[in-house]
């Protein structure tokens, strides 16, 4: 299963973390809105970026459950490519293309490149995933006051 995780960064880290503790539920439907923000535009780059029918590519993008990331406590989501579209990382990353008997093909082009979508979507998202941290926390302090 291919993934891109969008972890957070790391100066709202610890302000997420006592959000967390005193709204955990505003945390979680925040995240889990980011993930769906971050989904959509995988799915734009996909559809502009691959071009061709691709089997159940697009259908196989999703968005996981929010969590909490133990290497540094810090709030996660995912977004990955997963079922109906168990090739996903063929298209991701390349692969060999072979012939019916399971060989490589020996004319013409023998790999084909992979596109890199979730990755390109992860970089594009960074800033936006920024600035809607700023608004959150800012809407909670306000809230707090």
């Amino acid at each position: 299963m291919d993934f891109f995780e969008v972890e957070g960064l790391y100066e709202f880290t610890d302000t997420m973390r006592m959000i967390r503790n005193v709204y955990p539920k505003e945390v979680k439907r925040f995240m889990q809105s980011e993930g769906n923000k971050l989904k959509k535009k995988t799915a734009e780059l996909a559809k502009f970026n691959v071009g061709e029918e691709t089997g159940h590519y697009l259908e196989g993008i999703k968005r996981g459950k929010h969590y909490v990331y133990s290497g540094n406590n810090a709030d996660s989501i995912r977004v990955y490519g997963g079922a109906p579209a168990q090739h996903t990382h063929l298209i991701e990353y390349g692969h060999k293309m072979l012939d019916h008997d399971k060989n490589p093909v020996k004319k013409g082009r023998s790999f084909v490149n992979g596109y890199h979508i979730f990755k390109m979507a992860a970089d594009e998202f960074e800033s936006k995933y920024e600035k809607d941290c700023d608004k959150f926390v800012d809407k909670i302090i306000k809230d707090l006051e």
